[in-house]
């Protein structure tokens, strides 16, 4: 058995490559109905900085080809395209990514805790598909607990730690950009209630969000004490902004080049945008428009950059945190390696004892009731004292893998009779 996840990130794979295997939140669960033909257990999670399938196989080769023909026949996109920038890991490599990435340790922000909630999504939607098994359900959970106790521990998560904050930050860096600009936010998701949370505490009051939603907006825009527009007033509504922050779950384009052109040619300050999303809701030929200025989440990284180096030291902390809580799920991950091998050594022993009581208690046909159960008796209690302390070996998280191994040649034990059998407990 072998915990496997693949996947592709911001710091190696460009937005372009990203938005094509990019996942929404509306076709995960055929996905995931889809990927559960390939694997034991799975769950995918597609953020605006990454897209990653993690699952549970008994192949571990095999396991990662068809994690690989998965994402291919799902996004439709050949394998040469993501193939240079593609992360391969398994068992610990795996649990330690999930458990920094719960941390924050692995975010474009470090200490991100957005994450957090992505991740809790992620895994409602695998549960409701019935594609999460007890091998991953106890993998994140326990990477949302050893998250929790490094922010609790350390100063990981102080200050700003999200993209959001990030291109609000990045707002500030233009001298005239004061308060009071026009804002509009398109979107009413979770991505856009942090930039509006985000907004209101830097002190922009004058934020518009747009939504195809109106009652979302609508919604929105009361608990946060903004204004709201219907959809097909997006027109109207990028003409009376300064700034947009776009951060929709669209599938493609939301803001086109020629919608910001019109925009564009009516106005004589700059227009500033921050497509937050993936796959990307602003055309990015926009950039070439005098007077637009366009940030994705790609080059919002040198800001993320000065932020993960004045976290350094509390990043240490937070690594060492990390390591205890690997090391726990790996003692236990150890244990239910053997387990199978445990059950298949038990049921080859009352196999065989089974077989040769029945052929004794056949020749001894004078024997009365309680005698027999005295000879079966008897039986039981030499195999459960012979098999006791290997067992006790093999629950041994040091040595019970190689163990197993030596175990299954001794009885001739088959992996298939193993895998048959197995189930985590």
């Amino acid at each position: 058995m072998q915990i496997t996840l693949i996947g592709v990130h911001q710091r190696n794979t460009p937005v372009t490559v990203r938005e094509r295997l990019a996942f929404s939140l509306a076709e995960t669960p055929d996905a995931l109905l889809a990927l559960r033909r390939y694997v034991d257990e799975g769950i995918i999670l597609s953020t605006c900085n990454r897209v990653e399938i993690c699952a549970v196989t008994h192949d571990g080769v095999a396991g990662d080809e068809a994690l690989k023909t998965f994402l291919v026949e799902q996004r439709g996109v050949d394998q040469v395209v993501f193939a240079p920038s593609l992360y391969v890991y398994h068992n610990e490599a795996v649990v330690r990514h999930l458990y920094r990435l719960a941390a924050g340790l692995d975010s474009m922000v470090l200490g991100e805790d957005q994450i957090v909630g992505q991740i809790k999504e992620a895994l409602a939607i695998a549960h409701a598909a019935g594609a999460i098994g007890p091998v991953l359900h106890r993998v994140l959970h326990g990477a949302l607990a050893a998250g929790k106790r490094a922010r609790t521990h350390t100063g990981i998560a102080a200050g700003h730690v999200s993209v959001v904050s990030v291109a609000i930050d990045a707002m500030r860096q233009y001298s005239n950009l004061l308060e009071q600009v026009r804002v509009l936010v398109i979107g009413a998701g979770h991505m856009a209630e942090l930039a509006l949370k985000h907004l209101s505490a830097a002190g922009y009051t004058n934020v518009t969000v747009v939504n195809r939603t109106g009652a979302r907006a609508s919604a929105l825009a009361q608990r946060y004490g903004v204004a709201w527009r219907p959809w097909n007033d997006l027109d109207h509504a990028l003409a009376a902004c300064d700034v947009v922050v776009s951060c929709t779950s669209a599938p493609g384009i939301v803001v086109s080049r020629q919608m910001v052109e019109r925009v564009a040619s009516n106005r004589a300050t700059p227009l500033f945008l921050f497509d937050l999303a993936v796959p990307r809701d602003i055309d990015q030929r926009v950039a070439d428009i005098p007077g637009v200025h366009l940030h994705d989440v790609d080059a919002l990284e040198p800001i993320c950059v000065t932020n993960r180096a004045m976290r350094a030291a509390e990043a240490q902390r937070a690594e060492t945190i990390i390591d205890g809580e690997v090391a726990k799920f790996m003692e236990w991950w150890a244990v239910q390696q053997t387990v199978p091998t445990i059950r298949a050594l038990r049921q080859r022993a009352e196999a065989i004892r089974d077989a040769e009581i029945r052929r004794a208690l056949a020749r001894c046909p004078e024997l009365s009731p309680q005698q027999r159960e005295t000879v079966i008796a008897l039986s039981t209690a030499i195999i459960n004292k012979l098999l006791h302390e290997p067992i006790v070996a093999l629950r041994n998280p040091a040595a019970g893998s190689e163990l197993a191994i030596a175990v299954r040649q001794l009885f001739n034990i088959n992996d298939t009779s193993v895998h048959i059998s197995d189930k985590v407990t």
